[in-house]
């Protein structure tokens, strides 16, 4: 299937172990200073740590709050959280994602290696572990609200159902609180898992997306998103696309393009930014256009999915003009797209299994 069958799991084993050796290497040579490692631009985990400590008062979203409650605490340590996202980026997070994959390694080892793997080269998260950003811990949230929707969606009971549904709800609040647009995506994604998914309505949606977007934006309703993406450019701060958003007859093709751009890594200005495509975006784009193939094996879970990462995408591609920044903010588009495609896999690989013990 995919060609992924061929490499044997002694392989995929050991190409685990190396990456997660290599990355504690290269962990500890930039924590000791023997090497350096520069993300661009201001360091947002600077102002966390002074906020954690009581050297700033004007929180800017709940992620320094909590730095301070662990503070007052006397749990807070710049060096120890950074452990702990270490740990989160290299077992937790990739454990996470096979299972909302649902991949059980006893019954899907190869594709649950696969998942695991393409987590661990996954170079942007790995960026964000050496300090305290606010980056890795989003998306372990992220990923345990997408964990609670699953079980919601997925139980066989109304009391159930529920019970996990007000979880997610809360989850959602609180991923508002860490990103208001990540919460919002989320929240509204768990009320419009139904609209079921097939390539003819896709055709259709995309045509009433754009459309939507289009009056959204000449009544205004983008307004503070587009004067936002404007101040990117103001400000020189750092790679930008340079698209015009305030002329509303090229709003549908901007933003087209800034999806090009940003979402699919097509606007190359630096050697890294070309690494990246290789390596984060070209697997994203392949996952991407086989879940289009196979949409018809989306469930409930898979339709949350694909609503989030459209909800989540609008937004920040109006938004954002920054390069640098859209590699942090496009990994929730990129995880929810790999949760999707092992998803669908493992569907695939259980149909065909039923097929052959009926017949």
């Amino acid at each position: 299937m995919l060609s992924l069958n061929r490499a044997p799991n002694k392989l995929i084993f050991l190409l685990i172990f190396l990456l997660v050796f290599v990355k504690i290497t290269f962990y500890f040579l930039i924590k000791f200073d023997y090497i350096s490692l520069s993300l661009g631009g201001g360091n947002d985990s600077d102002y966390y740590h002074d906020y954690a400590l009581g050297y700033e008062d004007f929180a800017v979203n709940i992620w320094p709050v909590i730095l301070r409650f662990f503070n007052d605490l006397g749990l807070y340590s710049r060096e120890g959280i950074s452990y702990v996202f270490l740990f989160l980026n290299l077992f937790i997070i990739p454990i996470l994602v096979t299972r909302l994959s649902g991949l059980i390694f006893e019954k899907n080892q190869k594709y649950y290696l696969y998942a695991f793997l393409l987590c661990l080269i996954y170079p942007t998260l790995f960026f964000y572990t050496f300090d305290v950003y606010r980056d890795v811990f989003m998306v372990f949230s992220f990923l345990v609200g997408c964990l609670i929707v699953k079980k919601s969606l997925n139980s066989k009971g109304f009391i159930s159902f529920l019970f996990f549904y007000i979880f997610a709800i809360l989850i959602g609040l609180f991923l508002l609180a860490l990103r208001p647009y990540l919460g919002y995506a989320f929240l509204l994604a768990l009320v419009l898992w139904k609209i079921k998914l097939t390539k003819k309505r896709i055709f259709f949606f995309a045509i009433l997306y754009f459309f939507a977007l289009f009056i959204a934006n000449y009544i205004g309703i983008f307004e503070r998103l587009t004067e936002y993406r404007s101040g990117f450019e103001e400000g020189e701060g750092g790679s930008t696309l340079g698209l015009d958003f305030s002329n509303p007859v090229m709003f549908i093709p901007n933003f087209i393009l800034s999806t090009l751009g940003q979402l699919f890594g097509l606007y190359i200005t630096n050697p890294l930014a070309l690494a990246l495509l290789f390596i984060e975006t070209l697997p994203f784009i392949f996952m991407f256009f086989y879940i289009l193939k196979n949409i018809k094996y989306a469930d409930s879970f898979i339709q949350f999915l694909i609503v989030f990462f459209v909800l989540y995408a609008s937004v920040w591609l109006i938004g954002n003009d920054n390069l640098g920044t859209a590699i942090r903010l496009r990994l929730y588009n990129y995880l929810a797209i790999y949760i999707c495609f092992f998803y669908i896999l493992k569907l695939k690989s259980t149909y065909k299994i039923g097929k052959v013990i009926k017949a």
